[in-house]
């Protein structure tokens, strides 16, 4: 009975020792993780709002949560260029969370930005794969730069697709249509995600600017 209590009191010990180490590591850290949210939101913002010049006008009241606030931006000469907000949806393995840009009439994508993702590695993943024409020739013996090796997008394939399409061509496809949304193969799940984060971004965007 007395070692017992005295394992106890030794395992009560070590979960608040435990406790105490992971408040105190979150306290210490609590501002450096929310300046890095917000640097990455930044440049998520700049990514789906190309042209904006300063900081982004919030159209949403102040107490909104940041996941939840809605952008405008405006260019050089302070014209509206675009709104942007955070969109969300439950993927195949886990919560997306996606920036996305409209045109100030609202009726375009401007682009996206994926901020967050864990889907299944090689699949899922592939909406936040860059193309590349690397191979293993070039990347070990080098090689003339061609012109399509110059012509590379800097931002992933999948989420290009979504450049320039009305509301109305937010529709997934199994078969590759520039006017639609090609679906990734073997990952059709994730790719109605990222769709549905798109038009929860979209909803939130449309609700902000009716009632600002």
């Amino acid at each position: 009975m007395g070692k017992r209590l005295q394992y106890t009191l030794v395992l009560g010990v070590i979960t608040m020792v435990t406790s105490i180490g992971v408040g105190a590591t979150y306290v210490v850290t609590k501002d450096r993780i929310v300046q890095k949210e917000a640097a990455r939101r930044m440049e998520a913002l700049l990514t789906v709002m190309p042209g904006m010049e300063g900081a982004p006008a919030e159209v949403t009241p102040p107490e909104t949560t940041a996941e939840d606030k809605v952008y405008k931006g405006q260019d050089k000469g302070g014209k509206l260029i675009g709104y942007a907000t955070l969109g969300k949806a439950q993927g195949y393995s886990s919560t997306l969370k996606v920036m996305v840009g409209l045109t100030p009439d609202m009726n375009k994508v401007v682009g996206i930005k994926v901020l967050y993702q864990a889907e299944t590695p090689g699949l899922g993943t592939r909406i936040v794969e860059i193309a590349t024409t690397k191979t293993l020739w070039t990347m070990f013996f080098g090689g003339e730069k061609t012109a399509a090796a110059e012509e590379v997008s800097l931002t992933p394939w999948f989420c290009d697709q979504f450049k320039g399409k009305t509301l109305n061509q937010l529709e997934v496809v199994r078969q590759e249509d520039p006017s639609k949304v090609t679906a990734i193969t073997g990952a059709t799940i994730t790719t109605r995600a990222v769709v549905k984060a798109v038009e929860d971004a979209i909803a939130k965007i449309k609700t902000a600017a009716q009632t600002s």
